[in-house]
C-alpha cells in the first residue's frame, strides 16, 4: 500500500496534467476560433484574384479599360445568375 506522500504526489501530479490539459483545451480552442475567423477574411480572395486577370486579360486583347471593366462585370453578372434549370 502507499503512503500519504507517495498518494499526495500522484494527486499533484494528475491536477498538473489536468491544468496542462485545460491550458491546451483553450489553445485549441483560440486558435479555431482564430482559424474561422481568417476563412473569412480570405474567403473571396481566390474570386477577386481571378476577375483581376480576367480585368487584365481583356486589357491585354486590346480593349479599353472601361470595355474591360464592363466584360468583366458582364461576365461576373451572369455567373452568379441562377439558370432556368
Amino acid at each position: 500500500m502507499a503512503n500519504s506522500k507517495e498518494l499526495t504526489e500522484q494527486v499533484m501530479e494528475l491536477y498538473k496534467k489536468q491544468y496542462i490539459f485545460r491550458i491546451y483545451n483553450e489553445e485549441i480552442k483560440a486558435l479555431e476560433e482564430q482559424r474561422e475567423e481568417a476563412l473569412k477574411v480570405e474567403k473571396y480572395d481566390e474570386a477577386a484574384v481571378e476577375l483581376h486577370n480576367m480585368y487584365n486579360s481583356y486589357i491585354k486583347a486590346g480593349f479599353t479599360e472601361e470595355q474591360a471593366w464592363k466584360l468583366t462585370e458582364i461576365v461576373f453578372a451572369n455567373s452568379t445568375k441562377k439558370g432556368i434549370f
